[in-house]
């Protein structure tokens, strides 16, 4: 019901005024009125209209229509349904509707259904609102198609009918309207007369945008919920280990602008699931998805440098991601400094440094950064060694789900004893 009334509103009954250029040509001619042809004069009343002059634009138009000009006839009933230049008319502006639409104008039928649908000066009519967006449509107007379809969604002057809309939807997507490629993507959102697809969905948003730029900042809000769908589904689809499906999602995402759906396309490609491993690609998607704001792709390009994956090992590199992160607020990337900093690897050696990034990090419930705390306890780095202090921290970064190495699983066993059982 929204997306309807809101295109009326924003497109239908307004007035085409030519540009300045256009006009001057007529002009400089200088040609009285009774000389100049229906176009010209149209022309004329266009830039009366421009010039606020609405009395000269009638008789312009008038002039222009009594020489066969359709669309004539619909600009003054525009005129007279808002009341410009003449006493505002409702009744006048459907009788100059109907002679432009007599003529073929496909956009004065519009109008009257326009006006039915609003109860613009005349009592609401669904029913009449529909018959005339039928014949608007039956001349080719695709905007048409797509209301007739908006009826039949939301049973408006006529029985609510899915499959009805997925028809006149198609019939306006295939004319390229915006619009009706944004309504088949609510249609397949939802799962309404159609199987639920989330894929599809994306793709006519994404159209619908590209078709109308102007569509966009209306679907912005559908387009990142949807988006956000996407990627969850493609999350469910890689923890079911179906990750041919996690990369469709998630390349559905990424296509709607989703920095989330980005990283998880470089995850797969790191690690070669579901398609040729890549770290080139890896790399690329990860960077894209960060440069989207996506912070954790950061620390993602920093642990590819951190360890080496496609790359040469440069802990320099892996350090100014990692930072970068921690700056723009991604505990995780708190941890991964600690830890550069307590075994100097891109930076100078600094247990200081290596326990205020821990400690900032524990604070923020990440477990990796509790383990650093309790490795910097039991090692003795930047504090004297403790192994109750150790064990204290040890045992919040396993209650927090902190997987350990075989190396974390040695300082475990020596400080917590036969307390650790590894899983």
């Amino acid at each position: 019901m929204k997306k309807i009334i809101l295109f009326i509103l924003a497109l239908c009954l307004c007035f085409t005024v030519f540009g300045g250029s256009a006009f001057a040509e007529v002009a400089a001619a200088e040609k009285p009125a009774a000389e100049m042809t229906a176009e010209e004069l149209y022309r004329a009343g266009g830039e009366a209209i421009a010039a606020e002059d609405y009395g000269k634009a009638m008789e312009y138009y008038l002039l222009s229509a009594d020489q066969g000009n359709a669309e004539a006839w619909r600009v003054i009933g525009n005129l007279y349904l808002d009341g410009l230049g003449v006493e505002q008319s409702s009744d006048k502006a459907l009788e100059y509707y109907q002679r432009a639409g007599d003529q073929g104008d496909a956009k004065a039928m519009f109008n009257i259904a326009i006006t039915y649908f609003l109860g613009e000066g005349v009592e609401q009519d669904y029913g009449k609102a529909f018959e005339y967006f039928r014949k608007a449509a039956d001349m080719g107007d695709a905007t048409a198609l797509n209301n007739i379809g908006c009826m039949y969604e939301e049973g408006l002057g006529v029985e609510q009918d899915y499959a009805k809309a997925l028809e006149y939807y198609q019939q306006a997507a295939e004319l390229d309207d915006a619009y009706g490629n944004a309504s088949l993507g609510d249609l397949y959102r939802y799962g309404k007369g159609v199987d639920q697809d989330l894929t599809r969905a994306a793709e006519y948003y994404k159209k619908a945008s590209e078709l109308d730029p102007e569509i966009t900042s209306e679907l912005q809000e559908p387009m990142n919920e949807l988006a956000s769908s996407l990627r969850q589904a493609g999350l469910d689809a890689f923890y079911a280990q179906d990750y041919g499906k996690a990369l469709e999602y998630y390349q559905s995402a990424a296509d709607l602008g989703n920095a989330e759906g980005l990283r998880g396309i470089g995850y797969l490609y790191q690690w070669g699931l579901g398609v040729e491993q890549d770290y080139d690609k890896a790399q690329e998607y990860y960077q894209q998805a960060a440069d989207k704001g996506d912070i954790k792709a950061l620390i993602n390009n920093g642990s590819m440098y951190a360890y080496g994956f496609g790359v040469e090992q440069d802990y320099g590199k892996a350090f100014e991601y990692y930072r970068k992160a921690a700056d723009l607020g991604e505990s995780s990337g708190l941890a991964s400094l600690g830890y550069l900093y307590e075994y100097g690897l891109g930076v100078e050696q600094d247990y200081d440094k290596a326990l205020e990034y821990f400690t900032q990090g524990a604070e923020q419930g990440m477990p990796n950064a509790m383990f650093g705390l309790g490795d910097c306890c039991y090692l003795g780095h930047g504090v004297e060694k403790d192994l109750d202090k150790a064990a204290e921290w040890y045992r919040k970064a396993l209650e927090a789900g902190y997987t350990p190495t075989e190396e974390d699983q040695t300082h475990l066993k020596e400080v917590l004893g036969d307390e650790y059982q590894p899983k």
